[in-house]
């Protein structure tokens, strides 16, 4: 009996809107039929669904999934927000499902990410206490190479109580694909040094940490390498010759606490720690 009240308070609904003309979207102009589909906002439909907003919800979210499955539609991508966080998630916030839902339509498969997140940043807004919605910004921002965003949007799901460690090994990662080899040298070694992580993350940790403790001192000396060439049209000697010259602070040391191996006829710096070569 609720299912039927509910069912009808959606048509009532949507019918109630039709009356007000809140046009949603045109479809199915073939010029045989113009067939006009009305969708209120979701305060509306809360109101008339007479307490059983929730399963208002589902109906319209199962009927979104055949609505945007239907790939012979040209501009099936219009109003995805509004269908979404308008209706959906104003009749049910905590439907995380819908937010995950239309971002993907609208990353994937609409190429609009900007849309994406604003639907993620609603749901985020909506449900502070779940992690999931971070987390899928985060990747959508990762697969854009959106490097920077994409690791803010970790921090914010790894810090959510119940979020698994994998994602503060996401946001590690994605902080080393925009750059900033100090930053990702940092996380890893604080999620090395946490004594709650899983056995598998800190294991993860240890290697990256011995990378990328190699890989900040191969830039560095490299850096003072290619300064002594400018400076003197020559390689140095010898790594030692680039701390006399005031071009490093001081030897530097692979993770093994051996020295960096230098070739001065080539110029060429590499460590045989972790197997990391130069890639001169």
């Amino acid at each position: 009996m609720k299912r039927i009240v509910a069912i009808a308070a959606l048509v009532l609904g949507v019918a109630a809107a039709s009356v007000g003309a809140v046009s949603l979207h045109q479809v199915g102009n073939t010029g045989d039929d113009n067939d006009l589909l009305y969708l209120p906002n979701g305060r509306y439909l809360k109101i008339a669904s007479l307490g059983h907003s929730a399963l208002v919800a589902d109906l319209v979210y199962l009927w979104s999934i055949q609505h945007y499955s239907d790939y012979e539609r040209e501009d099936r991508f219009r109003y995805v927000e509004h269908v979404f966080g308008n209706v959906i998630a104003e009749l049910d916030p905590g439907f995380t499902d819908a937010y995950s839902l239309g971002a993907m339509i609208l990353s994937v498969e609409a190429r609009d990410l900007p849309g994406a997140l604003r639907l993620l940043d609603l749901g985020m807004e909506r449900n502070p206490g779940d992690w999931i919605l971070p987390y899928i910004a985060g990747w959508e921002c990762f697969h854009a190479g959106e490097f920077g965003k994409a690791s803010e949007y970790f921090a914010k799901a790894s810090g959510i109580p119940g979020a698994p460690d994998l994602i503060a090994r996401n946001r590690a990662g994605a902080v080393a694909r925009s750059g900033d080899l100090g930053k990702a040298y940092r996380l890893w070694r604080e999620l090395y040094e946490d004594p709650e992580i899983d056995d598998t993350t800190r294991a993860i940790a240890e290697r990256q940490v011995r990378e990328f403790h190699v890989r900040i001192d191969l830039k560095m000396i490299r850096g003072a390498v290619n300064a002594y060439h400018s400076r003197n049209g020559r390689w140095p000697a010898g790594i030692d010759v680039l701390v006399d010259e005031g071009l490093l602070p001081g030897l530097p040391r692979d993770p093994d606490g051996l020295p960096y191996v230098f070739n001065p006829a080539t110029g060429n710096v590499d460590s045989s720690a972790n197997r990391i070569l130069g890639d001169r």
